[in-house]
C-alpha cells in the first residue's frame, strides 16, 4: 500500500514552524502620543494630521487637559495635532511622544528631540529679529532709512540664522527633518538654491508628497520669475462668464496683480496703498486687477463692498493661480509690464508705491 506519511509529516511540521515563527515574531513598532492642553479645550475633538500627505490619521477627545493617540509606526511621518486655533507639530515615529499643545512642543523620541531644538532655536531668533524691526519702526519714520537700517541688521543677524538652518539640513537630509527644513528654506530661497537643496535630499525623502510639492512650486517660480512672460489663467465667475488674466495683462498697460482673500488681514491692509496708487495712475497706462484666491465668493464680494474697492476683480480663483505662480502666502502682488513681461514680484507697502512711481515716470 502506498504511504502518505512523509508528505503529511512535512505539512504538519511546516504548519508548526509557521505558527511558532508567528508567535515569536517581534511585535510591530508602535507610537504613543500623550499630550496636554489647556482646560478650556476639555471635551473638544483633537485631530492627528499627516502634514506630508495632508490627511487626518486619527482623532481623540481632550479629557482633563489630556489626550492620547496610539497606533502602528509603519513609517515615520511629519504630523500635527490640531484643535480649534491651537496646534503642535512633531515627528510621528516609534516610541512615546510627549506633546505640549500650548507650547507647540514635542519630545521623547530621537527625531523629536532634534526637531524641538531646531524649532525652539529658530523661533527664538525670528522673534528677536521681529522685535528689533518693530523697535526700528517706532524710532525711524522715513521708509528709505527704515529699510536701510533694517537691511544692516539683517546682514548682521542673517548669517547666524542661515548657519543653523544649513547645519540642521545637512545632518538630516536623509530623514523627514531634512524635508521640514527644506520647506522652511523654500520660503525665502532662490530657485537655484532650492535646486541644490533638492539634490542633497536622499531618494526616499524626494519621493515624499511634501517634497514633490516643493519641487513643483520651484518650477512654477522659475516660469513666472521677473523677466518671464506672465502665465495666463481663466476662471469661471459666479454668473458663468469666464475671465482671464490676459483680458488685462499684455495689452499695453502696466498691470498690478493683487492676489488676496477676504480673511487675510495683511491683504486688506494693503488696500489703502492700492487705492492711493490706483487713484494716482489709473488710465491708459496703468491698471490694477485683484485676484481672489482661497476664498468664498460671497465673502470676497462683502470685503470688496466694505473696503470700497473699485478696480477689476477675478473672483473665486481658488488655488489655480497660486499654483501657477508658486505662491504660498498672500498678499502677493505682481507687476506686469505693457508687453506682458513680469517686472516685479512680492510688492508691498511703501516699496510698492516707490516702484510704481519709478516705472510710471518712464
Amino acid at each position: 500500500m502506498k504511504t502518505v506519511t512523509t508528505p503529511i509529516l512535512i505539512f504538519i511540521f511546516s504548519v508548526c514552524v509557521y505558527y511558532s515563527c508567528k508567535d515569536n515574531a517581534p511585535a510591530p513598532a508602535e507610537y504613543i502620543v500623550e499630550g496636554t492642553a489647556i482646560s478650556s479645550l476639555n471635551g473638544k475633538t483633537i485631530y492627528l494630521t499627516d502634514q506630508d500627505a495632508r490627511r487626518t490619521i486619527d482623532s481623540a477627545i481632550i479629557d482633563s487637559g489630556k489626550f492620547v493617540f496610539r497606533g502602528i509606526a509603519d513609517t515615520i511621518r511629519f504630523c500635527s495635532v490640531n484643535v480649534e486655533r491651537q496646534h503642535a507639530r512633531f515627528i510621528l515615529e516609534e516610541g512615546k511622544i510627549t506633546v505640549d499643545l500650548e507650547k507647540n512642543n514635542a519630545s521623547g523620541t530621537p527625531l523629536n528631540e532634534i526637531y524641538s531644538t531646531f524649532s525652539h532655536t529658530t523661533d527664538s531668533m525670528r522673534k528677536i529679529s521681529y522685535d528689533s524691526y518693530m523697535a526700528l519702526r517706532e524710532k525711524i519714520k522715513d521708509p528709505k532709512e527704515l529699510k536701510r537700517q533694517s537691511d544692516i541688521y539683517q546682514n548682521e543677524w542673517g548669517p547666524a540664522f542661515d548657519n543653523i538652518i544649513n547645519i540642521t539640513f545637512e545632518a538630516n537630509s536623509n530623514n523627514v527633518i531634512g524635508m521640514i527644513v527644506a520647506n522652511d528654506i523654500s520660503m525665502s530661497a532662490s530657485t537655484g538654491r532650492m535646486d541644490t537643496i533638492f539634490s542633497r535630499l536622499s531618494p526616499d525623502i524626494k519621493e515624499r508628497a511634501m517634497v514633490k510639492r516643493l519641487i513643483e512650486r520651484n518650477e512654477s517660480l522659475k516660469k513666472t520669475a521677473v523677466g518671464q512672460k506672465f502665465t495666463d489663467f481663466t476662471i469661471t465667475q459666479k454668473d458663468s462668464t469666464k475671465v482671464s488674466l490676459s483680458d488685462y495683462a499684455g495689452k499695453g498697460k502696466y498691470v498690478l496683480v493683487d492676489f488676496w482673500a477676504s480673511w487675510c488681514g495683511p491683504c486688506r491692509g494693503e488696500v489703502p496703498n492700492l487705492k492711493e496708487i490706483y487713484n494716482k495712475y489709473k488710465g491708459d497706462k496703468f491698471e490694477i486687477v485683484g485676484v481672489a484666491v482661497w476664498d468664498e465668493v460671497e465673502r470676497t464680494i462683502k470685503a470688496i463692498e466694505e473696503d470700497k474697492i473699485t478696480w477689476p476683480q477675478i473672483l473665486d480663483a481658488g488655488e489655480i493661480p497660486t499654483k501657477l505662480y508658486g505662491i504660498n502666502g498672500i498678499p502677493h502682488i505682481i507687476l506686469i509690464g505693457p508687453d506682458g513681461v513680469i517686472v516685479e514680484r512680492n510688492l508691498r507697502g511703501e516699496g510698492m508705491k516707490l516702484k510704481i512711481a519709478e516705472i510710471m515716470k518712464k
